[in-house]
């Protein structure tokens, strides 16, 4: 039984393939990552229990998807299946579970957060995942690269050394069809050298349902709403323009507005938006960031809500993180540092890597 893995961190050679590194992966972490596999199938299959027949090949082409849109990460994704002991299908599940077709699981909160009100502009995201998650989550280090993570999962979140961000958070659109994982996009994405870059990867790439991106630099930060049909913007902020953008579970653009799936909109994002409305321009460096994604204003309706209470949807606050454009600080902890006993943390430098 699998308790707490104590955020550990990956290191991946850059003197070994994907497929190693993914294999190393998978060996080291190979039971917790056949106990999250089998977490994930049973809440999909707890949804929709007539998906059954149809997920072998669901993952088949959504594998074949991710390969044709990066073959390095379909490696790597089959590298940790083999080291695992799983099948690419665990795999693809427990990277990409809320994406199958016809599946909606309004369980996956998070707020994502851009700050330009000082100098230098800060990032910061909460990561609000079905409870089981927590103790699964890990950082991967990757040629000058910190990705958040879960044991066996590409990536959730992540900077890399040219000072570039990428965060995620869920919404629910009426439009999925099958296409990549969308953890290979976060990672891929952290390939780019440039914002413009990036922001072409985020919006061409053959997504299979609906996220919101924030995507930011050292000055400037723009959340899309990205689904297999719509790329809407939602929000944008500079460092001329002093300003704050956040984003929390409900679409904010008017086209992907049309095509949202008002049955699954979670039950916590209008109160979570409604606080950062209410506070956003006290956020204006990243210890101010930090406490406002800890917060409990309003619980259990809060930015941070540490415990499934059974009054919201079924997750908690499991994470989050704060990167700082000028000093390349990234800070990760798992847990809630007021309530949790098994509460962890790290600090990265980019420049020290």
């Amino acid at each position: 039984m699998i308790t707490d893995l104590g955020l550990p961190e990956i290191v991946y050679s850059k003197t070994k393939t994907s497929f190693e590194n993914g294999l190393e992966h998978g060996k080291r972490f190979k039971d917790a990552i056949k106990s999250l596999a089998d977490i994930r199938r049973g809440l999909m299959l707890q949804k929709n229990p007539a998906l059954a027949p149809n997920i072998t090949e669901l993952a088949k082409k959504q594998f074949e998807m991710t390969s044709n849109f990066s073959k390095k990460l379909a490696d790597e994704l089959e590298g940790i299946a083999q080291g695992a002991e799983l099948s690419i299908e665990d795999i693809i599940i427990l990277n990409n579970y809320t994406d199958f077709r016809d599946i909606t699981l309004p369980d996956e909160g998070c707020t994502t957060i851009y700050s330009s009100l000082s100098d230098p502009p800060v990032a910061g995201q909460t990561w609000d995942m079905h409870e089981s998650a927590k103790n699964f989550l890990c950082v991967i280090k990757e040629d000058e690269k910190i990705i958040f993570s879960l044991v066996g999962c590409l990536g959730l979140m992540g900077v890399n050394k040219k000072g570039l961000f990428i965060g995620v958070n869920n919404i629910n659109t009426l439009d999925a069809k099958i296409g990549i994982v969308w953890p290979a996009l976060v990672r891929s994405a952290l390939e780019e050298d440039n914002l413009n870059a990036l922001r072409d990867k985020v919006k061409t790439a053959q997504v299979t349902s609906g996220h919101n991106y924030l995507i930011a630099d050292k000055t400037s930060g723009e959340h899309w709403e990205i689904t297999p049909s719509i790329k809407g913007l939602a929000s944008k902020a500079s460092i001329e323009d002093k300003n704050v953008i956040f984003h929390t579970n409900h679409c904010l653009n008017t086209e992907v507005k049309n095509i949202e799936d008002q049955n699954s909109i979670s039950s916590t994002t209008h109160a979570r938006f409604d606080i950062c409305q209410k506070h956003y321009l006290e956020i204006k460096d990243e210890n101010s960031m930090e406490a406002f994604l800890k917060s409990h204003e309003n619980h259990p309706k809060s930015i941070c809500s540490h415990f499934n209470s059974g009054a919201q949807d079924p997750s908690m606050t499991c994470g989050g993180a704060v990167f700082n454009f000028k000093t390349l600080q990234f800070k990760i902890w798992k847990g809630c540092e007021e309530f949790d006993r098994n509460y962890a943390q790290r600090i990265y430098k980019l420049g020290n890597l």
